[in-house]
């Protein structure tokens, strides 16, 4: 036996080393045992001592035992046993070594290997290429035999070039290796067409990578996917190049059944056979903390799947131990458009959470920095944040560890908001820069930020770390400043310089691509009158919802801009034509046909008329491109308002010809140039005048009496008209008094009130003082409005006819029947008259009866103003028979050339003195 002060001087020896010491006696049994060996054993020391050691160990021989350890299972354990002499008595020292974790270790790496050999060389579909930079084939798997026809002893050794590569590409392989050996940059992944054994074409998507062997030595390696396989295995296989050729998954939503890659059981341990095809087979396996989670990301994924899923969660290896897994996948609509399938990849990350642990522990470092501090994996996921970061998001670190960035908008990897970010990091660079991101209330703010890579230590980047600064005020101070240098301050839209550049732009492509695009001048259509009716207040609110519905319509990548009033741009690139302009534009049409709403909710339809020119038919240049759309928008404005048109050449001489003629009309007004024909309304049974209907006359200087059709249009669309009209009711008024100094009996006399005129404020007003300074009374005057300009606000055109009509004044509705009245609306106007389109009257020529279409129309207009109490006023007889016609159908009141054509005031007059006197009916005299 041991004596005790031995046993004591050996405790002391062995009391605090690292390792299990043992000390036996000669037959086997533990005399004393230290505490790296309770450990070891996992039993107390009173167990192990005086127990047998049970272990066959060679004195000096180094020896390796497996202890079974009563909570880690099997413990693998380097033994060296020494004999030694201790006072007389042969003992045995037994020196133990754990070495579980190195023995599991090296297997897992053994298993790896073996794993990685058998994934190349038994990947289904990818043909997988090894060869050096000179070409010659060191890697040839079973896949690429059946792609390319050669067996591996036939590819091996010989040159890629020459096996498979066309003699078409063989220059630009050659190009991509020698980039390679100067650069170190491999091929561009993408579709090419290579070489079968037999000479037949074969069509693949090839992705490159290199691998350093050894100093000098880089290798390339192409994982080619043929392309003619079934769409299936394509999107299969697709995934398995994004997913760095790691375990596939693909679930069909509908049936719950779930294909898994042998790759995909290989990381939990399993064998191909062992796993079955449900989805039942993923779930079970999750650590219980992480299915629920897991479960509930899924749904929420389906649910509303943006983006690609993506989830990390630990799953039970088939040795009864966790796995990190990273799980990401992308969801395929079948052909009704609903979710079919989720595809995708999982990626064995426990590595990666051992090292995050320790980012974490080092985080604590800048905790307290007066900056933002960011720190993501590779794959973008945050896995640090802090204080500061807290403080300026809103966040709680714990709502945003794991999230990727870029749902946080944070601009770290993962966001694409600057492609150079991540061109500078994957080359290892830093990148600094401005992010707009979103704080957890939703609030947009700025932040400069520099991003660099992390690495271990073989260089790897592992991790990116962001330091930012909040620079929201300064940034907004700066971007509205820059917004208004080229915004329209009330709608928002481009101003004339931001249009002018995009143009300079839009023309350059266009001239580099050879496309067409196209400018268009558009301007609302009596958009004036509003303005002046309503007020500036309203017609800025319809400017805005103008502004809105034309960015609603147009085409992505179109530009609308303001210049100024109620003149809008719009630049239409690219178009393939220029008809291809017409849809956009009938489109525009359309939508404009919806009301707007004034500040009193009441509706208003509001027109445009637009000009188009295009590049390159009608100029290069972006001024004058705007200038040719303005000048085909005035065409399109004479050409009856609401419409389109492109410009020609002619337009120009034409627009010359409008400012002209605009500019006369201006100076013609100062020199009493305009005066007043009038053309009688008679009773059709008698012939007796019942009315007169005053018409402006231009008696120009030098181009002498001017069509009325040349100037009118003209005044309404400049405006002109608005000076224009008081001047005709005064001069009307005017001669009703010189008739009546001369002795005649004045009949009433119908002057002609523009939609400007119109909808003009206080037109009443106007009206009453010029009446009270001519002393005129108001039954002498009748306003003839058009039906259209009744229309266009039914409400206002109520009240404003109502207050003429309690003043005496006669209203009579023009051109009826070439609008489209409500006859609800229409009972509801104060009106005395409705007067018959000429064009209904003029169509029925001699013979009414010919002409059923528009006598039907006539005896419409005429049963309608007999219903409604009106008197019915036809416009254009020209011929007896309209007369009879009329006659026979209940319409009393006519006018026409078969009665006068319009005359001069000391015409008129020689039939006003006893207002009976009939006027000749003959067809040549009234045509005289």
């Amino acid at each position: 036996m041991m004596r005790g002060a031995g046993l004591q001087h050996f405790r002391q020896m062995v009391e605090e080393a690292s390792d299990a010491i043992l000390l036996l006696d000669r037959t086997g049994i533990i005399r004393y045992a230290n505490a790296a060996a309770a450990r070891l054993f996992g039993h107390p020391l009173e167990t192990l001592q005086g127990h047998e050691f049970g272990f066959v160990v060679v004195p000096e021989e180094p020896t390796e035992i497996q202890i079974p350890h009563p909570l880690r299972g099997v413990v693998a354990a380097d033994v060296r046993t020494v004999p030694m002499d201790m006072q007389g008595e042969p003992v045995w020292v037994v020196y133990l070594r754990d070495v579980t974790d190195r023995k599991r270790a090296e297997q897992a790496t053994r298993e790896n290997e073996v794993i990685f050999q058998h994934l190349l060389q038994e990947v289904p579909d990818i043909a997988i290429l090894g060869y050096h930079l000179d070409g010659t084939v060191f890697y040839w798997n079973r896949a690429s035999e059946r792609v390319f026809g050669y067996s591996a002893e036939e590819a091996l050794q010989g040159n890629l070039l020459a096996l498979i590569v066309p003699e078409n590409l063989r220059g630009e392989m050659e190009e991509n290796l020698r980039g390679m050996r100067a650069e170190g940059t491999p091929p561009e992944s993408g579709p090419l067409t290579l070489r079968h054994k037999t000479g037949h074409p074969v069509e693949i998507y090839c992705a490159h990578a290199a691998l350093e062997y050894g100093p000098g030595d880089t290798r390339l390696f192409c994982m080619g996917v043929d392309l003619t396989e079934k769409q299936r295995d394509q999107l299969r296989l697709r995934e398995a190049i994004r997913a760095g050729n790691i375990g596939l998954f693909d679930w069909d939503l509908r049936t719950d059944k779930v294909f898994y890659s042998r790759e995909w059981k290989a990381q939990l341990g399993y064998e191909d056979w062992e796993i079955g095809d449900d989805f039942s087979e993923w779930r079970s396996r999750l650590h219980p903390d992480d299915l629920g989670p897991a479960q509930r990301k899924v749904e929420a994924f389906l649910a509303h799947p943006e983006g690609r899923f993506v989830n990390e969660a630990r799953m039970r290896h088939k040795d009864g131990s966790y796995r990190w897994i990273l799980a990401q996948g992308s969801l395929i609509r079948g052909a009704d458009g609903h979710p079919a399938r989720l595809l995708g990849s999982h990626l064995d990350i426990t590595q990666r959470h051992v090292t995050e642990e320790s980012l974490q522990r080092l985080a604590f470092a800048v905790d307290q920095s007066p900056s933002i501090v960011v720190i993501t994996d590779t794959a973008g996921l945050i896995r640090y944040v802090n204080r500061q970061f807290c403080h300026i998001t809103g966040y709680e670190e714990s709502e945003v560890v794991g999230m990727n960035a870029q749902r946080l908008g944070s601009g770290l990897p993962g966001d694409d908001k600057d492609p150079g970010l991540f061109e500078k990091l994957s080359r290892g660079g830093t990148w600094e820069g401005q992010f707009k991101n979103r704080r957890k209330n939703g609030e947009i703010y700025w932040e400069r930020a520099r991003i660099y890579p992390i690495r271990d230590g073989q260089g790897h980047i592992t991790h990116y770390i962001k330091l930012a600064e909040d620079i929201t005020d300064r940034k907004h101070l700066s971007d509205r400043l820059d917004y208004l240098a080229f915004h329209d301050p009330l709608t928002g839209l481009a101003n004339r310089d931001l249009f002018l550049d995009r143009l300079g732009q839009a023309l350059a492509v266009a001239r580099r691509d050879d496309h067409v695009l196209a400018v268009g001048l558009l301007d609302l259509d009596d958009f004036k009158v509003v303005n002046d009716s309503l007020g500036h207040e309203q017609g800025d609110r319809l400017l805005v919802q103008v502004a809105r519905r034309l960015r609603v319509h147009l085409r992505e990548g179109d530009t609308v801009a303001r210049f100024g009033g109620d003149e809008f741009v719009l630049l239409l690139s690219p178009l393939e034509r220029p008809q291809d302009v017409i849809p956009v534009v009938e489109h525009l049409q359309q939508a404009f046909a919806e009301p707007f709403l004034l500040g009193d909710n009441s509706p208003m339809v509001l027109g445009f008329s637009i000009g188009i020119a295009v590049f390159p038919q009608d100029s290069d240049r972006a001024e004058e491109l705007i200038r040719h759309a303005d000048a085909a928008m005035y065409r399109a404005k004479n050409q009856g308002r609401h419409n389109y048109n492109f410009y020609t050449r002619e337009l120009d001489t034409q627009l010359h010809e409008r400012m002209t003629v605009d500019q006369a009309m201006r100076r013609g007004l100062e020199n009493h140039e305009f005066l007043l024909h009038f053309q009688p309304r008679v009773e059709l049974a008698s012939g007796r005048i019942h009315s007169l209907e005053a018409l402006v006359r231009w008696q120009h200087p030098e181009w002498g009496l001017v069509s009325p059709g040349r100037f009118i249009p003209l005044a309404e669309e400049t405006g002109f008209i608005l000076a224009l009209g008081p001047e005709i009711l005064r001069q009307v008024c005017q001669q009703i008094r010189a008739w009546e100094a001369a002795g005649l009996e004045a009949p009433p006399v119908a002057v002609n009130l523009s939609g400007r005129e119109f909808q003009q404020k206080g037109l009443v007003e106007r009206t009453l003082e010029t009446l009270k300074e001519t002393g005129v009374e108001p039954g002498h005057i009748e306003f003839e409005i058009t039906e259209s300009a009744a229309m266009r606000s039914v409400e206002r055109t109520i009240r404003i006819l109502s207050r003429m009509h309690e003043q005496g004044f006669h209203i009579s509705i023009d051109d009826f029947g070439t609008a489209y009245s409500s006859l609800n609306y229409l009972k509801r106007l104060p009106v005395q008259a409705i007067k018959i389109d000429q064009s209904f009257v003029m169509d029925l020529g001699d013979d009414p009866d010919a002409h059923p279409e528009d006598a039907a129309i006539v005896r419409a207009i005429i049963g309608l103003g007999e219903t409604l109490g009106l008197e019915v006023i036809a416009e254009g007889v020209e011929t007896a028979a309209q007369q009879r016609f009329l006659l026979a159908h209940g319409c009393r009141i006519g006018q026409g050339f078969l009665f006068s054509r319009p005359q001069p005031a000391e015409v008129i007059a020689q039939y006003l003195p006893s207002r009976t006197k009939a006027i000749a009916t003959q067809a040549s005299r009234g045509r005289s």
